[in-house]
């Protein structure tokens, strides 16, 4: 989508819809992040070892792996309105069989339910932008935004679960359905909100959904095979991370469970500042350089929690949650792929959900199996912080892809949807 936008591509009702989104988004990450603030309560009440645990917070990345391309190819027949709040509801009874489970099978298979419900919001997030937002500036303003809303349902769940949720009821499970809440509040926003809006100002019609490149199209562009290994390593260190950051800094900085959440959350604060300001600001020339920089960041601030004495600690642990901003600046580099069209966006970003929830399983799971081992936590974040130089790999070829364009309205402006 190039050239000048008419008033139809501007419609005031964009913001509107967009603020469902976020909502709907915003829970997302409530329910996603509910559990790990809990660790130590659920596991001393379900009787789980700290693999165990892993492999239960991985669960939902790991149906992800298989559940999103159908669920983006899904959300494209349905369209924005019916997939996101099928995706809601889903979410919200994962959320409600959390805190009836009764054992590491229970406990497992709802969380692994959230990876059914996850990708239709995920997906139906970049579709919505994509239909609703013509210009590039604020398609770019849009993807950092709503990116940014998992990050903050997951920094407040941090913040309230230990110190206002757990003291006021004195249940973990108690705490995860009052979290759950949050979720149908959002989805009943959305029903309204999304029922009420006009016609998006970009259309699609069946043909060209049924017509526009598939899985296999786009697997055989080498930048979306680039993007979707840079997705794969992001949720790796993002995931793995954000699923054990509490818990490490419980055990192996000795904070409170109070502490730890909100030196936790801290960082989330810093990813949702870094998400909102850096990918609006970063010029398609220049992602590389700025992904390059945020991984080395991270690595040095891993390798810093385990060398600086403990009082020290907060500052790498805000340093890592610059992790969050990675997620929307390699959205916006597959967005920008020529084979990604308004018709198939669906299908991309299912496909890389896909892909980078593979990360999303081993990182919560290797983690949890490596502070098992006599390696400890300094052993799982040394694991990420050589993960994030690998990562330089790919990112340099994503530089070469990028300065290979012939020209700049070469690449695809029409961008997720």
């Amino acid at each position: 989508m190039t050239g000048p936008l008419d008033d139809r591509h501007r419609h005031p009702y964009r913001w509107v819809l967009f603020s469902g989104v976020c909502g709907v988004y915003f829970a997302f990450g409530v329910v996603a992040m509910s559990i790990p603030p809990l660790v130590g309560e659920v596991r001393d009440d379900l009787g789980l070892s700290r693999g165990a645990m892993g492999l239960a917070l991985g669960a939902w990345q790991l149906v992800y792996i298989v559940s999103a391309p159908i669920g983006g190819r899904l959300l494209d027949r349905l369209g924005i309105h019916r997939g996101i709040l099928l995706g809601a509801s889903v979410v919200a009874v994962s959320g409600v069989t959390r805190a009836a489970a009764d054992g590491l099978v229970t406990f497992l298979l709802a969380i692994a339910l959230f990876g059914i419900g996850g990708p239709l919001i995920s997906a139906g997030a970049p579709k919505a932008v994509g239909l609703w937002f013509g210009e590039e500036r604020e398609r770019r303003l849009a993807i950092g935004t709503y990116s940014t809303m998992p990050a903050i349902g997951g920094m407040v769940t941090l913040v309230l679960s230990n110190s206002v949720f757990m003291p006021l009821t004195g249940s973990w499970r108690t705490t995860v359905l009052i979290e759950t809440g949050v979720v149908v509040v959002a989805a009943a926003a959305w029903l309204v909100v999304s029922g009420r809006a006009p016609d998006a100002p970009v259309r699609v019609a069946p043909a060209d959904v049924a017509g526009a490149a598939g899985r296999r199209a786009l697997l055989a562009d080498p930048e979306v095979r680039t993007v979707l290994v840079l997705g794969l390593g992001v949720f790796f260190v993002g995931h793995g991370l954000g699923g054990w950051m509490p818990e490490a800094l419980r055990e192996h900085s000795g904070f409170s469970a109070m502490a730890a959440a909100n030196w936790a959350a801290l960082g989330g604060l810093v990813g949702v500042l870094a998400s909102l300001l850096v990918p609006r600001r970063t010029e398609p020339s220049r992602m590389p350089v700025a992904l390059t920089a945020m991984f080395l960041l991270i690595a040095f601030a891993l390798v810093a929690l385990l060398v600086l004495p403990t009082a020290l600690d907060p500052i790498p642990v805000a340093v890592a949650g610059l992790r969050s901003a990675l997620v929307p600046l390699i959205l916006i580099g597959l967005m920008e792929s020529g084979s990604v069209t308004p018709a198939n966006t669906g299908v991309a970003y299912g496909l890389w959900f896909a892909v980078a929830e593979i990360g999303g399983f081993a990182g919560p799971f290797v983690l949890g199996a490596v502070a098992d081992s006599s390696a400890g936590f300094a052993g799982a974040f040394g694991l990420v912080a050589v993960v994030c130089v690998l990562l330089l790999v790919p990112t340099a070829q994503l530089r070469r892809h990028i300065s290979g364009d012939t020209a700049p309205g070469d690449r695809h402006a029409g961008g997720p949807e």
